[in-house]
Protein backbone atom coordinates (compact mmCIF):
# COMPACT_ATOMS: atom_id res chain seq x y z
CA UNK A 1 0.00 0.00 0.00
CA UNK A 2 2.81 2.44 0.84
CA UNK A 3 4.50 1.77 -2.50
CA UNK A 4 1.29 2.64 -4.33
CA UNK A 5 0.92 5.95 -2.47
CA UNK A 6 4.54 6.90 -3.14
CA UNK A 7 4.16 6.22 -6.87
CA UNK A 8 0.75 7.90 -7.17
CA UNK A 9 1.74 11.15 -5.42
CA UNK A 10 4.08 12.52 -8.15
CA UNK A 11 1.43 11.88 -10.81
CA UNK A 12 -1.31 13.70 -8.87
CA UNK A 13 1.07 16.52 -7.91
CA UNK A 14 2.30 17.08 -11.47
CA UNK A 15 -1.32 17.17 -12.72
CA UNK A 16 -2.22 19.74 -10.06
CA UNK A 17 0.73 21.94 -10.99
CA UNK A 18 -0.45 22.18 -14.58
CA UNK A 19 -4.21 22.35 -14.08
CA UNK A 20 -4.37 26.16 -13.94
CA UNK A 21 -1.98 26.77 -16.83
CA UNK A 22 -3.42 27.03 -20.35
CA UNK A 23 -1.66 24.80 -22.84
CA UNK A 24 -0.69 26.78 -25.91
CA UNK A 25 -0.72 25.17 -29.32
CA UNK A 26 0.13 27.51 -32.16
CA UNK A 27 -1.21 26.71 -35.57
CA UNK A 28 0.98 26.36 -38.62
CA UNK A 29 1.43 29.53 -40.63
CA UNK A 30 3.05 27.87 -43.62
CA UNK A 31 5.12 30.05 -45.91
CA UNK A 32 4.11 28.09 -48.99
CA UNK A 33 1.01 28.95 -51.01
CA UNK A 34 0.17 25.25 -51.14
CA UNK A 35 -0.37 25.06 -47.35
CA UNK A 36 -4.10 24.66 -46.61
CA UNK A 37 -5.39 26.42 -43.51
CA UNK A 38 -7.89 24.33 -41.56
CA UNK A 39 -9.97 27.03 -39.92
CA UNK A 40 -13.08 26.17 -37.96
CA UNK A 41 -16.31 26.32 -39.99
CA UNK A 42 -17.78 29.14 -37.88
CA UNK A 43 -20.59 29.98 -40.33
CA UNK A 44 -21.60 26.30 -40.47
CA UNK A 45 -21.68 26.11 -36.66
CA UNK A 46 -24.02 29.11 -36.60
CA UNK A 47 -26.25 27.77 -39.38
CA UNK A 48 -26.56 24.44 -37.53
CA UNK A 49 -27.56 26.27 -34.34
CA UNK A 50 -30.18 28.35 -36.20
CA UNK A 51 -31.51 25.24 -37.91
CA UNK A 52 -31.79 23.42 -34.56
CA UNK A 53 -33.95 26.21 -33.13
CA UNK A 54 -36.09 26.26 -36.30
CA UNK A 55 -36.73 22.52 -36.09
CA UNK A 56 -38.15 22.36 -32.55
CA UNK A 57 -41.26 24.06 -31.15
CA UNK A 58 -39.42 26.22 -28.64
CA UNK A 59 -40.59 29.25 -26.67
CA UNK A 60 -38.30 32.01 -27.93
CA UNK A 61 -38.01 35.20 -25.89
CA UNK A 62 -36.49 38.45 -27.11
CA UNK A 63 -35.29 41.16 -24.72
CA UNK A 64 -34.44 44.61 -26.05
CA UNK A 65 -32.45 46.94 -23.78
CA UNK A 66 -32.21 50.56 -24.85
CA UNK A 67 -31.78 53.78 -22.85
CA UNK A 68 -32.00 51.83 -19.60
CA UNK A 69 -35.36 50.26 -20.46
CA UNK A 70 -36.01 46.58 -21.20
CA UNK A 71 -38.83 45.37 -23.43
CA UNK A 72 -39.57 41.66 -23.77
CA UNK A 73 -41.71 39.66 -26.18
CA UNK A 74 -42.26 36.16 -27.49
CA UNK A 75 -41.03 35.90 -31.08
CA UNK A 76 -41.60 33.50 -33.97
CA UNK A 77 -38.91 31.38 -35.62
CA UNK A 78 -39.08 33.78 -38.60
CA UNK A 79 -38.20 36.68 -36.25
CA UNK A 80 -35.50 34.54 -34.67
CA UNK A 81 -33.97 33.78 -38.09
CA UNK A 82 -33.99 37.46 -39.06
CA UNK A 83 -32.26 38.59 -35.85
CA UNK A 84 -29.80 35.65 -35.78
CA UNK A 85 -28.92 36.42 -39.41
CA UNK A 86 -26.74 39.27 -38.13
CA UNK A 87 -24.20 36.63 -37.05
CA UNK A 88 -23.83 35.35 -40.62
CA UNK A 89 -21.62 38.21 -41.80
CA UNK A 90 -20.01 38.33 -45.21
CA UNK A 91 -16.58 38.14 -43.54
CA UNK A 92 -17.30 34.57 -42.41
CA UNK A 93 -17.32 33.28 -45.97
CA UNK A 94 -14.44 30.78 -46.03
CA UNK A 95 -12.37 32.35 -48.83
CA UNK A 96 -12.38 35.80 -47.16
CA UNK A 97 -11.96 34.36 -43.67
CA UNK A 98 -8.94 32.19 -44.52
CA UNK A 99 -7.29 34.98 -46.51
CA UNK A 100 -7.69 37.78 -43.97
CA UNK A 101 -7.72 36.15 -40.53
CA UNK A 102 -5.00 34.58 -38.41
CA UNK A 103 -5.78 31.76 -35.98
CA UNK A 104 -4.42 31.24 -32.48
CA UNK A 105 -5.56 28.36 -30.31
CA UNK A 106 -4.94 26.85 -26.90
CA UNK A 107 -6.40 24.35 -24.46
CA UNK A 108 -7.42 25.87 -21.13
CA UNK A 109 -7.02 23.10 -18.60
CA UNK A 110 -8.87 25.02 -15.88
CA UNK A 111 -12.11 25.07 -17.94
CA UNK A 112 -11.34 22.07 -20.18
CA UNK A 113 -12.28 24.15 -23.23
CA UNK A 114 -10.40 24.55 -26.50
CA UNK A 115 -10.19 28.22 -27.49
CA UNK A 116 -9.73 29.47 -31.06
CA UNK A 117 -9.20 33.18 -31.70
CA UNK A 118 -9.36 34.64 -35.21
CA UNK A 119 -8.24 38.22 -35.75
CA UNK A 120 -7.45 40.43 -38.72
CA UNK A 121 -5.11 43.33 -39.38
CA UNK A 122 -7.44 44.56 -42.12
CA UNK A 123 -8.36 48.15 -41.22
CA UNK A 124 -11.48 48.29 -43.42
CA UNK A 125 -14.95 48.01 -41.93
CA UNK A 126 -16.42 44.56 -41.33
CA UNK A 127 -15.67 41.54 -39.16
CA UNK A 128 -12.67 42.08 -36.87
CA UNK A 129 -12.52 39.20 -34.41
CA UNK A 130 -14.05 35.78 -33.79
CA UNK A 131 -13.53 33.66 -30.65
CA UNK A 132 -14.80 30.07 -30.59
CA UNK A 133 -14.85 27.81 -27.52
CA UNK A 134 -15.22 24.07 -28.02
CA UNK A 135 -15.77 21.35 -25.44
CA UNK A 136 -13.57 18.39 -26.32
CA UNK A 137 -15.37 15.07 -26.56
CA UNK A 138 -14.76 11.55 -27.77
CA UNK A 139 -13.77 12.09 -31.37
CA UNK A 140 -15.96 15.20 -31.82
CA UNK A 141 -15.54 18.65 -30.31
CA UNK A 142 -18.82 20.28 -29.31
CA UNK A 143 -19.51 23.99 -29.76
CA UNK A 144 -19.66 25.87 -26.46
CA UNK A 145 -19.81 29.51 -27.58
CA UNK A 146 -18.92 32.03 -30.27
CA UNK A 147 -18.02 35.70 -29.77
CA UNK A 148 -17.65 38.15 -32.66
CA UNK A 149 -16.76 41.81 -33.11
CA UNK A 150 -17.41 43.92 -36.19
CA UNK A 151 -17.16 47.57 -37.14
CA UNK A 152 -19.26 49.50 -39.63
CA UNK A 153 -20.28 53.07 -40.44
CA UNK A 154 -23.63 54.70 -41.11
CA UNK A 155 -23.23 58.25 -42.43
CA UNK A 156 -21.20 60.07 -39.74
CA UNK A 157 -21.68 57.32 -37.11
CA UNK A 158 -19.31 54.45 -36.36
CA UNK A 159 -21.11 51.29 -35.25
CA UNK A 160 -19.32 48.63 -33.20
CA UNK A 161 -21.15 45.31 -32.92
CA UNK A 162 -20.35 42.72 -30.24
CA UNK A 163 -22.17 39.43 -30.73
CA UNK A 164 -22.08 36.37 -28.48
CA UNK A 165 -23.74 33.00 -29.03
CA UNK A 166 -24.09 30.38 -26.27
CA UNK A 167 -24.68 27.05 -28.03
CA UNK A 168 -28.15 25.65 -27.54
CA UNK A 169 -29.16 28.45 -25.15
CA UNK A 170 -29.16 32.11 -26.22
CA UNK A 171 -27.44 34.92 -28.08
CA UNK A 172 -26.73 38.61 -27.44
CA UNK A 173 -26.12 41.45 -29.87
CA UNK A 174 -24.72 44.71 -28.51
CA UNK A 175 -24.47 47.76 -30.78
CA UNK A 176 -22.39 50.76 -29.77
CA UNK A 177 -23.03 53.80 -31.97
CA UNK A 178 -20.48 56.60 -31.89
CA UNK A 179 -21.76 59.63 -33.80
CA UNK A 180 -19.39 62.32 -35.02
CA UNK A 181 -21.27 64.77 -32.77
CA UNK A 182 -23.16 63.73 -29.67
CA UNK A 183 -23.04 61.04 -27.03
CA UNK A 184 -22.45 57.33 -27.56
CA UNK A 185 -25.64 55.26 -27.91
CA UNK A 186 -25.91 51.58 -26.98
CA UNK A 187 -28.64 49.03 -27.47
CA UNK A 188 -28.70 45.32 -26.75
CA UNK A 189 -30.85 42.46 -28.01
CA UNK A 190 -30.93 39.17 -26.11
CA UNK A 191 -32.70 36.13 -27.54
CA UNK A 192 -33.26 33.10 -25.30
CA UNK A 193 -34.69 29.71 -26.26
CA UNK A 194 -33.31 27.61 -23.38
CA UNK A 195 -33.07 29.08 -19.88
CA UNK A 196 -30.86 26.33 -18.41
CA UNK A 197 -27.44 27.48 -17.21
Amino acid sequence: MKKFLILAFPVVFSGACHSKQPETTKTETGTSDTTKKNYLPVAEYLRAEISAVDSFPLRIMKYRIEKGKTDSALITTADFDRIAGEFLMAGLDSSHFEKNFEENSFVDRSTNLVSFTYSTKDTAYGLKRVDVLLSPGTGVEKLNSIYMEAMDANKDTTVISKLSWKAGRNFRILHIRKPGNGPEITDQTIVVWDTRE
